[in-house]
């Protein structure tokens, strides 16, 4: 009663009040981040990935998938595992707790992971270790897009230039990239010339493994310099590397050319990306995922995003483009503008609603004014739990 008493009695003193109710809420309220949900629906997760290219799902299961469980097991704050296996490639996801930190979480994952990397199959390849929240989903793809590139140059561009510069924007969890054709050497080893130098897929495969090495061959000491050898015998270039000796015969040599078409090629045909609009149709395309950390923003990270591609677009080669194909922040975007419409709506039903019961433009007056203030000052309640939420 003692503010109501003061509010009838000094009403100036009540207007101040409000008038700094308004300005604090409008302050805090500019200052909360946006997400979709809340942060105890998405806890901290965190992905091991291990790529085993042509061994089944059974054996990536029994050699990878197990391994790997077996050693991350113990770590604090586990709340489930869930792992895939399948032909290629092992998957699995460590759900924490919500009150674990991410960072943390993925120490303790990356320490545990690699006292087990001499047990993985040599043929695999390192563990991945990426940071995301539960319901993980892209909060961005980009297009990178050429009329004249060819995908493996477009691929090698993205993968060399593209893909750290957006991984350093604050709040990036993860960086993924779809379309992406690794530049290769492909060798197509023709079984009837292979037949006819009485050779094997196994004697092919051991000579280019022995021929094309760099290794370290000690070091020569002397009174005033040290010098450190190596043993380069690397094929730097493909034509070089045709000329691979296979087969040393009485008369002759048996070299990789004789037995095999070799080229530059993709590791794998298999990856496609699409990102099409009216003025580019049918270009050449490598796609861009870009996935949030846990808790963050996903409004404010589009807008750190779209920065950095203003600042990408500078240094592109000609003929090549960059846009964003998908943008998470765009529905939540929408979302919060049908709540302040929602808001508005509700505000004038209740204002007609009170001039229709009690006929009186005067006590209109009171809620219509206290109505606003209470709904601005709540953002000044929101101080110790800073978040515009979608729910």
């Amino acid at each position: 009663m003692f503010i109501t008493d003061v509010s009838i009695r000094r009403p100036v003193v009540a207007w101040v009040m409000s008038l700094i109710l308004i300005v604090f809420g409008l302050f805090v309220f500019s200052q909360l981040p946006v997400r979709e949900l809340p942060e105890g629906l998405q806890p901290p997760v965190v992905q091991i990935k291990v790529d085993y290219k042509s061994a089944s799902a059974p054996i990536i299961d029994q050699e990878v998938t197990q391994v790997i469980e077996d050693v991350i097991g113990g770590v604090e704050g586990i709340k489930n595992i869930n792992s895939t296996s399948e032909n290629g490639s092992s998957s699995i996801n460590v759900e924490f707790n919500p009150d674990i930190d991410l960072d943390n979480a993925a120490n303790d994952i990356r320490e545990r992971v690699a006292r087990v990397v001499d047990r993985l199959p040599s043929e695999a390849a390192a563990p991945q270790i990426l940071k995301q929240s539960a319901g993980f989903s892209t909060t961005m793809w980009l297009a990178v897009s050429s009329a004249t590139w060819s995908d493996l140059e477009l691929g090698d561009y993205v993968e060399r230039y593209l893909v750290d510069q957006f991984s350093s924007v604050k709040n990036v969890g993860t960086i993924r990239t779809g379309g992406l054709r690794d530049l290769s050497v492909r060798v197509w080893i023709d079984p009837i010339k292979l037949a006819a130098n009485n050779l094997t897929i196994q004697e092919v495969e051991g000579a280019i493994r022995k021929e094309n090495v760099s290794l370290p061959a000690g070091t020569l000491e002397a009174t005033n310099i040290d010098l450190i050898l190596n043993l380069d015998k690397s094929y730097n270039d493909i034509e070089k590397l045709k000329t691979l000796p296979i087969k040393k015969n009485i008369n002759s040599v048996v070299r990789l050319s004789d037995v095999a078409n070799v080229e530059f090629g993709p590791v794998s045909e298999k990856n496609l990306f699409k990102a099409q609009s009216k003025d580019a149709l049918n270009l050449k395309t490598v796609g861009i995922g870009i996935y949030a950390k846990s808790g963050a923003s996903t409004v404010e990270l589009s807008k750190e995003i779209n920065k950095k591609i203003d600042e990408v677009k500078k240094t592109l080669p000609d003929d090549l483009n960059i846009e964003v194909a998908f943008n998470r922040a765009t529905y939540v975007g929408t979302a919060i503008d049908e709540v302040y419409k929602t808001l508005i709506i509700a505000f004038i039903l209740v204002v007609i609603i009170i001039y229709l019961f009690l006929g009186n433009i005067k006590a209109v007056i009171v809620p219509a004014v206290a109505l606003p203030v209470s709904l601005i000052a709540v953002s000044y309640t929101h101080l110790t739990l800073p978040t515009k939420r979608i729910v």
